[in-house]
């Protein structure tokens, strides 16, 4: 969910860019469903479900990251 901010880096005022990025949590869940035996690339699902993907904030003017989320 993209966030109203003021960038610390340029200074503007600006609503944040949301990039979800694959984290911890994601690649918990893909090697669980590969070791229980969700075969024919199952696993690979966790890599489609952004609720379980980190969030990486970022200033649309500079392109400097602002925030990372960690889901795990």
């Amino acid at each position: 969910m993209p966030v109203q901010a003021v960038c610390p880096y340029c200074g503007n005022r600006i609503i944040t860019v949301t990039t979800f990025v694959p984290g911890a949590l994601t690649w918990l869940l893909c090697t669980t469903l590969f070791l229980f035996g969700y075969v024919l690339g199952c696993c690979f699902l966790a890599f489609c479900i952004r609720s379980l993907m980190d969030v990486k904030h970022s200033c649309p003017v500079c392109q400097r990251e602002l925030f990372y989320y960690h889901r795990l």
